[in-house]
């Protein structure tokens, strides 16, 4: 019996290729869900700052969270929901995401 080894390796390469393309399609996917549900949420979290009649740094000084990062957020910089739909999506499942009233305790 004779081994093709470089059929093999030849083979191999092309389909480690095809499971790249696919993995790469497949994240950019979910990036875009993402990205979409974020950007909803974030105009929505925004339009209620100002609605407030709130500044960035009255968020920061609420939250702890940098001046710096929080304009990122709002500006599209910062996609803190990507890991968690992948993480998700491996498991067969989606991430909704929605801005309600909080409730207020008693």
């Amino acid at each position: 019996m004779i081994i093709d080894i470089e059929g093999n390796r030849k083979d191999y390469e092309q389909e480690r290729e095809a499971r790249q393309r696919r993995l790469l399609a497949y994240a950019e996917e979910i990036q875009k869900i993402a990205l979409g549900q974020t950007d909803q949420l974030l105009k929505e979290l925004i339009d209620e700052r100002h609605r407030l009649g709130m500044t960035q740094q009255d968020i920061s000084d609420i939250t702890g969270i940098l001046p710096s990062n929080i304009a990122r957020l709002e500006a599209g910089g910062r996609v803190p929901t990507l890991v968690v739909q992948k993480y998700a999506a491996a498991v067969g499942k989606h991430v909704e995401l929605r801005l309600v009233e909080q409730e207020q305790s008693v």
